[in-house]
């Protein structure tokens, strides 16, 4: 067998471990508190808390079982004065996760998508009917 299914499909990967998302983070809670917290059910391996805009943040742990742990633990509890959303983090294209992910810039499809897309609005006022027609030969 040729080895290219080794990895199953799973929660997103950094070099060094799993990512998982923390939402609805109170903005006063400080890095240092929320991976005290991680650390009681992980072995953290980073931790970035977003600060514009605030309110989530995520921490990388070693292994799949330390994620899974972490999120039946935390998921739910009142950190500071709002009850944050642990879940893993979904993995987008060539990096940054979550909310403000534009570092993924070389990433595949979601690049020609979004140039095809702009092209398309730009020919739809002036050929219409030639894309439309187009379209039924296809």
């Amino acid at each position: 067998a040729i080895g290219c299914h080794k990895t199953r499909p799973g929660p997103p990967r950094t070099m060094s471990g799993v990512k998982v998302y923390v939402g609805n983070l109170d903005p006063d809670v400080p890095k240092e508190e929320l991976e005290e917290e991680f650390t009681k059910y992980a072995r953290v391996v980073t931790t970035w808390v977003a600060r514009q805009p605030p309110g989530f943040a995520f921490v990388t742990v070693e292994t799949d079982r330390d994620a899974e742990e972490a999120i039946s633990k935390l998921d739910g509890k009142r950190i500071g004065h709002q009850e944050i959303r642990v879940q893993l983090a979904k993995s987008k294209g060539g990096g940054g996760g979550g909310r403000g992910g534009s570092r993924g810039r070389g990433g595949g499809r979601r690049g020609r998508d979004s140039r095809s897309r702009s092209r398309g609005r730009r020919d739809s006022r002036r050929r219409d009917s030639r894309r439309r027609s187009s379209r039924r030969r296809r």
